[in-house]
């Protein structure tokens, strides 16, 4: 690892390390909760928080049957490392991450809603930052990886939009016309049979006329 960065061992046989500069995000986590101890829990749920986003970066490699190299967790924003990906797999990759703090974000919501009504200062000592970073941070986090630019997420997430819209325009142009069902079959067959007799009443009353004025 490089000099900046801490070692914090292996997950599932990927390496995984820490930019010193996510202390600075646990320096300004101190600016909101204005507590060390509020800090060190937002921290830890931070720290958690990171994991969550990486750990969905992995399920989606895993998913696309690729390997994963290395984990760096930074102040704003993790990187997961494949080998190699193309745009449409490293798009499928980026989304893994924000799905994973979308999950979450509900989780949390849920949790923050049935925790209405504990009164106990104790539990909202550590509840209060946990949930405070779980939904607000969060979704502040979540809004700046999909920032289309740099090392963010959103660079590749976007890029995937494209792509997928054009296999859905070569999978209807495979499909070809939309097939009708048995009930439609039959009211096309009677909408025909009605206009074919029409037709042909049509066509002998006029074959008719010259005769009766004769």
């Amino acid at each position: 690892m490089e000099r900046d960065h801490w070692n914090l061992g292996l997950w599932r046989g990927i390496p995984v390390a820490m930019h010193w500069t996510f202390l600075l995000s646990c320096a300004w986590l101190y600016l909101w909760l204005g507590s060390v101890v509020a800090t060190v829990i937002g921290s830890v749920a931070l720290l958690l928080l990171f994991i969550a986003h990486e750990a969905g970066h992995v399920l989606m490699i895993k998913w696309r049957r690729m390997q994963a190299e290395r984990i760096t967790i930074n102040g704003l924003h993790g990187r997961t490392e494949v080998a190699y990906a193309d745009a449409w797999n490293g798009g499928i990759v980026a989304w893994g991450g924000v799905l994973a703090q979308l999950a979450v974000l509900v989780l949390a919501g849920v949790a923050s809603g049935l925790a209405g009504g504990i009164g106990s200062p104790m539990a909202w000592t550590v509840l209060g930052p946990a949930l405070f970073v779980f939904t607000k941070v969060n979704l502040f986090l979540m809004l700046i990886a999909l920032l289309p630019i740099g090392p963010f997420d959103g660079a590749a997430a976007w890029a995937l939009m494209p792509l997928l819209a054009a296999r859905f325009r070569r999978r209807r142009q495979q499909a070809g016309p939309p097939k009708l069902s048995a009930q439609q079959l039959r009211e096309l067959e009677e909408q025909s049979q009605r206009a074919a007799n029409e037709l042909i009443r049509k066509v002998s009353k006029k074959a008719e006329e010259p005769r009766d004025r004769g």
